[in-house]
């Protein structure tokens, strides 16, 4: 958004609810699923390699380094990694059903039937 200063502006003079509020409905209209990660979700702090957290990364710290694997990683990039990530695992089950603690915003919602096995009969089609 920074490089699009007429977005910035534009999102910053209406406010993230507002902001919200319209991404929800025009998600709506166009059957789009929104998918909300927790406000605490430590998407910056975690490596989106191997999973270790960090304790403290204070906000003038732009980039760093894994202790765990060695990975570097750009704060901003490996957050949107660990929230893709987060996302496409918390929306999507097995059976492919949406999962549980997940804050979903759009109306309408599409649930897996249970999945019946495939019987292969013993007979061949030869015979």
């Amino acid at each position: 958004m920074i490089r699009n200063r007429r977005l910035s502006r534009s999102i910053a003079d209406m406010g993230f609810h507002e902001f919200r509020r319209q991404l929800e409905y025009k998600a709506a209209v166009n059957d789009v699923k929104i998918v909300v990660a927790d406000r605490w979700f430590a998407s910056s702090k975690r490596c989106s390699a191997c999973h270790y957290q960090l304790s403290e990364l204070p906000l003038s710290i732009r980039e760093w380094q894994c202790p765990s694997c060695g990975a570097r990683h750009q704060r901003d990039i490996n957050a949107a990694i660990n929230l893709k990530h987060w996302a496409v695992s918390s929306t999507v089950t097995a059976c492919g059903g949406t999962s549980g603690g997940v804050v979903a915003c759009a109306m309408t919602s599409h649930v897996a039937m249970k999945q019946e096995a495939n019987i292969i009969s013993g007979l061949s089609r030869n015979e």
